[in-house]
């Protein structure tokens, strides 16, 4: 942010500082460890007055002195040109808290350089003994040169109580600064056995060069032991905070580990086979191989290090991202374009001109440091092919909170909108659009004046979303519920449930159902019913309802629709497109994505269950019970990600058909009734707060508008607004807000709960939840059409002879009916 950006696409994303660093640190490490064993080497070709071995040592001086001097110089350098280049602020941090370490560095360094100038040099010119207090010299400079970087590099990792102290010795001698030591002194003694390989297997003298590669094998062999124990006391000397980032967290590190997993084997018996088994047999070729193998090796060990210090550069100081932490306080819901020194001056603020090159800059601030586009190291595009722009938006607002291996977005909302915009624009570009629903006109049922029955038949739900692939994963539980009341009009009319059978057929299906008597009522068992036609996706399907009495006589009949949807808003993170071109659907790849990052973060391993054709049922385990509610859990892990957005946030997930009341009509959205999803999702989470995922959500998400302890705990499905919240003692509302007054229980929620005289239904009258009379879509509305010829609440403007012989004088079913003298 206080520096200029070096602009990057397809070699971003750290790819040169990951290059140049693990070949440059490859080198100096065997730096250490070579001029150990050109030293050790030399006394034993004294020791056994062998010419031919103090010939290899000369030779393998040679190919030493270049490449850890002159190729491990010039990487040297190269790495803190890079470093300056692409992290300034992280570079700057090192150079001012190590500026002594650094200059002391030096001074090994030189005579790291004066003392193998000196040994190479002058071999036939100083006897045996100076030459090898040189060699020993070299040897102590490279170990001291190795000392003092440690320090620095594993600060970066764990600085421990520097962030208090700011000592320099602390910084320098920080909580993993002896196990890294240990890790990277055995490394450098394997690495000098692997790289005596090497020139060793140039020896055209079979007996000398079957000495030296078994030679070579005991050094490759001690060292890789050394280094394995020893990095696995360097990964439990990290905090467990970091380690469960390698460990759990960080995508990449799978990977990386099984690389180290299949490597280290390799390496074992490899040196095992090249040392004892075939010596004679080793060859330049051979040699290499392992060498790359080695290279393998120790660039996943750091790759894996690596993982435990993200999002940062240096841990708990500086983000990836060149933003300090107490800058990233001040920034935090502010302009980053409007605050960075060295962004255009026409881009300070964002205009419908401007806005994929100001995305362009976001993305080299925000994104940039870690990611490339279209590049060879941690691709941004296939990683976000999945999304859409809503959906990237909404993963951008969740980073570094879930996963907290990526810095969190510093920016506002609109500049983070023009960023996911931008990411959206440099990949495939998906964007799941289905086209407008067609909605064939439908006719109410008849209905006579002198008719002795009338039927009131509605949905249960508002509408049932279906998240379901073939049964193989399930969201949500299959199958729609029709309720209905018979009524025998009169003064009073009577709910009539005995010698009567209620039968609801869907059209466009061959199957019947007939509805049980509950309490007072009638319903049905759960109907799978989908939205499709041969025309168009058809998200309420008309379904007639007939009554009959015992002899099989059609006493009443209305014709209601049955509110279902496929269109879940899951694809918009998850990709996979629809099931259905052009109508809907879960599809296959959107289940299994689904099932990958449940896995990566849970532990499970649903993706391969999906794949031996196992059924995943998400109630199954999400039933309250163990587990968070499967709406606790969906609604709290999603807040993270869809805060700050109002209704939209209900909309990313819920089909737009979801809302069609009256409610829409006066203005109101989910949000009016529901609460923000933020307090939405807190209100759940409070009612299971003694489960350690409910208690881990709640630190992440802030309420809107409340203090958290002003949120009140609700269970989800048994208690919901209360309608009289708004409409006290029935009457026109006196607030536009249900939020935070709940039901007591399943019981008074609306679509269970009677008038006064405990008889009639209020959904009866009003109809199914988000769908109340008059609703905004006509389909809706087909049963008061039916009765009173227009789109109104049953009984409504003077209409109560719908069930009763005469007028009615006094509000019987509830206060507020417009009755009252």
């Amino acid at each position: 942010m206080e520096y200029p950006i070096w602009h990057l696409t397809t070699f971003g994303g750290g790819f040169w500082i990951a290059v140049i660093a693990t070949i440059h640190v490859f080198v100096a490490q065997f730096a250490v460890g070579g001029g150990l064993f050109l030293v050790v080497t030399e006394k034993l070709a004294y020791k056994t007055e062998s010419g031919e071995l103090l010939d290899y040592v000369k030779k393998h001086s040679k190919f030493f002195l270049l490449l850890t001097m002159v190729f491990g110089g010039g990487t040297g350098v190269a790495l803190w040109f890079t470093m300056a280049l692409l992290s300034p602020q992280g570079t700057l941090v090192l150079v001012r808290e190590f500026l002594f370490a650094w200059a002391t560095e030096w001074v090994w360094f030189v005579g790291e350089i004066v003392a193998l100038l000196i040994y190479y040099y002058y071999w036939d010119k100083m006897n045996r003994r100076d030459h090898l207090i040189i060699g020993w010299f070299y040897f102590i400079f490279a170990f001291l040169s190795l000392f003092t970087i440690n320090g620095v590099v594993s600060f970066m990792l764990t600085p421990g109580v520097w962030e208090e102290t700011r000592s320099f010795w602390d910084a320098i001698f920080n909580p993993t600064f002896w196990p890294a030591l240990f890790f990277r002194t055995a490394l450098c003694g394997m690495l000098a056995g692997l790289f005596g390989f090497v020139t060793a297997a140039r020896i055209k003298d079979k007996d000398l060069r079957c000495m030296l590669v078994r030679f070579c094998g005991i050094w490759t062999l001690t060292g890789l032991v050394l280094t394995v124990f020893s990095g696995y006391w360097y990964m439990g000397s990290i905090p467990a905070e970091q380690i469960m980032l390698v460990v759990h967290k960080s995508h990449r590190v799978a990977y990386f580990m099984e690389v180290f997993k299949y490597t280290a084997p390799v390496l074992l018996f490899g040196g095992l086979f090249m040392a004892i088994c075939a010596p004679r047999r080793v060859n330049f070729s051979s040699a290499m191989v392992m060498l790359v193998v080695a290279l393998m090796f120790y660039g996943s060990f750091e790759f894996m290090r690596e993982a435990g210090r993200k999002p940062y550069v240096v841990w708990g100081e500086v983000y990836s991202t060149n933003i300090t932490v107490e800058q990233a306080k001040k920034l935090h819901g502010e302009s980053i374009l409007q605050n960075a020194k060295w962004i255009p001056q026409d881009l300070r603020e964002i205009t419908d001109q401007n806005r994929l090159k100001a995305g362009s800059w976001l993305y080299q601030m925000e994104c940039g440091p870690c990611h490339a586009i279209n590049g060879p190291m941690n691709d941004i595009v296939p990683r976000t092919s999945k999304y859409t722009t809503a959906g990237l938006d909404a993963f951008i607002s969740g980073m570094g909170k879930v996963n907290k291996y990526m810095s969190e977005f510093m920016g506002n909302a609109e500049e983070r909108r023009v960023l996911a915009e931008y990411i959206h624009s440099v990949g495939s570009g998906y964007d799941p659009v289905l086209p407008e629903t067609e909605e064939a006109e439908l006719s109410p049922g008849p209905f006579k004046a002198e008719q002795e029955y009338v039927l009131m038949a509605w949905s249960l739900e508002g509408l049932r979303l279906i998240i379901d692939k073939d049964r193989a994963m399930s969201i949500s539980d299959k199958g729609s519920t029709v309720r209905a009341q018979l009524l025998l009009r009169g003064d009073p009319p009577e709910v009539v449930t005995d010698d009567v059978k209620i039968v609801c057929k869907p059209q466009g299906m061959d199957k019947s159902f007939e509805l049980a008597v509950k309490d007072g009522y009638f319903q049905s068992g759960p109907i799978e019913i989908l939205p499709y036609t041969k025309e168009a996706y058809q998200p309420l399907p008309p379904v007639e309802v007939q009554a009959f009495d015992a002899n099989g006589n059609v006493l009443a009949s209305t014709t209601i629709v049955l509110p279902v949807s496929t269109r879940p808003g899951c694809n918009n993170c998850h990709g996979g497109g629809w099931d259905i071109p052009e109508q809907g659907g879960f599809s296959a790849r959107t289940a299994m994505d689904i099932a990958g990052v449940h896995d990566r973060d849970n532990k499970t391993n649903f993706r391969q269950r999906l794949k031996d054709n196992e059924i995943i049922d998400c109630m199954g385990c999400h039933d309250g019970e163990l587990q968070l509610n499967l709406s606790t859990a969906l609604h709290g892990f999603h807040a993270v990600y869809l805060s700050g957005r109002e209704n939209d946030a209900c909309m990313m997930c819920h089909p737009q058909e979801s809302l069609r009341g009256v409610h829409v009509d006066a203005g109101m959205e989910c949000v009016n009734c529901h609460g923000s999803m933020e307090n939405h999702s807190l209100a759940l989470l409070k009612g299971e707060e003694q489960k350690p995922a409910a208690k881990e959500l709640i630190k992440l998400i802030t309420p809107v508008d409340y203090e958290l302890e002003e949120i009140n705990a609700r269970q989800p499905n048994e208690q919901q607004p209360d309608c009289l919240t708004c409409h006290v003692e029935f009457a026109d509302p006196d607030s536009d807000s249900a939020f935070n007054k709940w039901t007591e229980d399943s019981s008074g929620l609306f679509r269970n709960r009677k008038d006064e005289m405990d008889a009639v239904m209020c959904a009866a009258c009003h109809n199914a939840p988000h769908a109340i009379f008059p609703a905004a879509n006509e389909r809706d509305n087909l049963r008061p059409l039916q009765y009173m010829g227009e789109a109104q609440p049953i009984g409504a403007a003077g209409t109560c002879t719908v069930c009763h012989e005469d007028d009615m004088g006094y509000p019987a079913h509830h206060p507020g009916m417009g009755l009252e003298e």
